[in-house]
């Protein structure tokens, strides 16, 4: 089987959660790298954010806003895994695996992430990931 990198895995989560973007997070990078936390920024802008617990959390609790976070982890990633989550503004999340691997293994992680998700809305793209306004649109297109 041919060898791909930047094979981007994508599912959909009808809703926005803190617990399980981490609880998946953490299953997919133990020894993930944590985002700098000028990464982004309330929209208020009042004041910066303490850790990523509280970034997330702010996002998640903040209706209609649209963030997009990605981390990565450099030791013990034999599939090069990046772990992606987008925030959409009509409250729903895009998770994404980004994979150096076979289209086979691709799918059995998209497989595996669509099950944790308890979606079966999902896409496999190469390099870019798939385009999409919304949760809604991402919902319509790739169901």
């Amino acid at each position: 089987m041919e060898f791909i990198r930047e094979i981007v895995c994508q599912a959909y989560f009808d809703g926005k959660s803190s617990e399980k973007i981490f609880s998946l997070l953490h299953l997919y990078l133990p020894k993930h790298e944590p985002l700098n936390l000028n990464y982004t920024y309330r929209m208020d802008g009042d004041k910066g954010f303490e850790s990523d617990k509280e970034m997330i959390d702010y996002f998640v609790n903040t209706d209609c806003i649209q963030q997009i976070f990605y981390w990565n982890q450099n030791i013990d990633n034999p599939d090069r895994i990046s772990f992606g989550v987008n925030i959409t503004d009509d409250n729903k999340t895009i998770f994404s695996l980004t994979i150096d691997g076979t289209i086979a293994l691709a799918e059995i992680y998209l497989h595996d992430l669509k099950q944790k998700l308890d979606s079966d809305i999902g896409i496999i793209t190469f390099v870019n990931p798939a385009e999409y306004e919304n949760g809604l649109e991402f919902k319509m297109k790739y169901r």
